[in-house]
């Protein structure tokens, strides 16, 4: 593969090196801000489609629309073989807001195109195809998403599969200059160690059989990231009921109670060690 395209993907299994990558989920002082009210047919379909907008109490699902709509403001999403539906925009700017949500009025201020491909796509340089992909290089500021996987994502809550949720997971990895299932600029010092043995553990679980969480989440830390937060994001009451540890952990990490205090007002300055080998995501 050409080194100017770096991807995570998902829908396959392939090894890339990762160089630093600049996206940033921080305040920007140039962001578009809505000036008309939500959509009515933008908040019917987060009411048809979103479970956790469904979830929220009336305060945050207005806060939950704004975001969504500032998303929609600054992001451009373009089809590729496709018309972009008013669906596809919604769905993608929810799997976005999700991860962040717990983090008022940040956003993701380098991303600037999301393609949405009809259903698997090629990647590019390469014989394999995916469900979703997010770009380094020449790509940097893209991600690439199959609309057949998107949908799927949305319409069932009990699969763990949201590819969406897993592409922004991703991007959320990324912030500490490397993709390794930790979120060390929102994880404090103290919590590295104890989610690094729970990771363990649960990876150990999933290789036996005897774990619900899907298996690719024994691919890697940065696969188990991505899985066990479509989880908890899907199903919070099955994995509350199910793991308790986890899902008290990623509570901690999403749900901050100061969570201004736990991102770093200059994220993108923090560079990656030597580049390393990763899988990329696999949605089966």
């Amino acid at each position: 593969m050409n080194s100017t395209y770096l991807f995570i993907a998902t829908g396959i299994t392939i090894s890339i090196l990762i160089g630093y990558s600049r996206y940033s989920i921080k305040k920007s002082r140039s962001k578009v801000e809505p000036h008309r009210p939500f959509p009515h047919q933008w908040r019917s379909l987060l009411m048809q489609h979103v479970a956790f907008y469904n979830r929220l109490n009336p305060l945050e699902k207005t806060r939950f629309e704004n975001r969504v709509h500032v998303f929609l403001l600054n992001v451009q999403i373009v089809g590729i073989g496709t018309e972009i539906t008013h669906l596809d925009r919604i769905l993608i700017a929810s799997g976005a807001i999700i991860p962040i949500f717990g983090f008022d009025s940040w956003h993701y201020s380098n991303l600037k195109v999301i393609e949405v491909h009809p259903d698997k796509f090629l990647i590019p340089n390469t014989q394999q195809y995916a469900n979703g992909l997010v770009g380094w290089g020449k790509m940097e500021g893209k991600v690439k998403l199959s609309r057949k996987a998107l949908v799927h994502g949305f319409y069932d809550n009990n699969d763990q599969k949201n590819v969406a949720i897993h592409e922004f997971v991703h991007i959320l990895d990324m912030q500490d200059g490397s993709i390794d299932g930790k979120l060390e600029l929102i994880m404090k010092e103290i919590d590295i160690k104890p989610w690094l043995q729970i990771i363990h553990t649960k990876m150990n679980a999933i290789h036996v059989g005897n774990s619900s969480i899907r298996d690719y989440g024994s691919t890697s830390h940065a696969e188990f990231l991505a899985v066990v937060s479509e989880f908890f994001f899907e199903s919070p009451d099955k994995m509350k009921a199910e793991h308790p540890e986890l899902y008290q952990k990623l509570d901690q990490f999403y749900n901050p109670k100061h969570p201004q205090k736990n991102l770093p007002k200059e994220q993108s300055k923090k560079e990656s060690k030597d580049p390393r080998e990763v899988k990329s995501a696999l949605m089966n």
